[in-house]
């Protein structure tokens, strides 16, 4: 299947493991696809910290797709593969609106294309394409603390700065831990 690249050209690089393809890729045209590889993300990092079983969203993706608030960035070998993906969220600031900001929702490569250098190059393309958009800022995300790969040094690496660290909790009956009262 050949895919239907749009928006931007796409790059190619040869690396040490293989030639990659990488380009903006829609959901609706390879859903089934990209599909397999946020399993494989979901049971790699989120499973850890969330007893939610795997179930995208695919019609929102689609929809923040075509309302130019979700995009997804692809990544495919010589074969035409996908083998990786990185997905961001575009917003105007909600403290200076003047601002049109990206975040990262997911970064993922399959384990085998991990350490040839795929990863920045796919992070540079995102990035001069957010540019292009518009984006002023870009905003990464590493869930090392829930077993994803470390990527403080990558990001650092890469010109980005930690600004906060983001800390989640379940709620729910079952946490709460209700003291019961001390007598007087």
């Amino acid at each position: 299947m050949i895919p239907k690249y749009y928006a931007y050209p796409v790059e190619s690089h040869l690396l040490k493991g293989g030639d990659f393809v990488l380009g903006i890729e829609k959901i609706e045209n390879m859903q089934l696809e990209i599909q397999e590889l946020h399993e494989q993300h979901y049971q790699e990092t989120e499973t850890l910290y969330m007893s939610e079983p795997f179930d995208p969203d695919y019609p929102r993706y689609i929809a923040g797709e075509k309302n130019g608030t979700f995009v997804v960035f692809t990544c495919r070998d010589a074969t035409g593969k996908m083998v990786g993906y990185l997905q961001y969220y575009v917003y105007r600031s909600m403290h200076s609106r003047k601002l049109l900001q990206a975040r990262e929702d997911a970064l993922f490569l399959t384990k085998s294309v991990r350490g040839v250098g795929l990863a920045p190059k796919l992070l540079k393309y995102a990035e001069h394409c957010l540019a292009q958009l518009g984006c002023t800022h870009v905003g990464m995300s590493s869930k090392a603390p829930c077993g994803g790969p470390d990527l403080d040094g990558f990001l650092r690496r890469m010109d980005y700065a930690p600004v906060a660290t983001y800390y989640v909790k379940k709620l729910g009956a079952a946490n709460a831990q209700v003291e019961a009262p001390k007598a007087a």
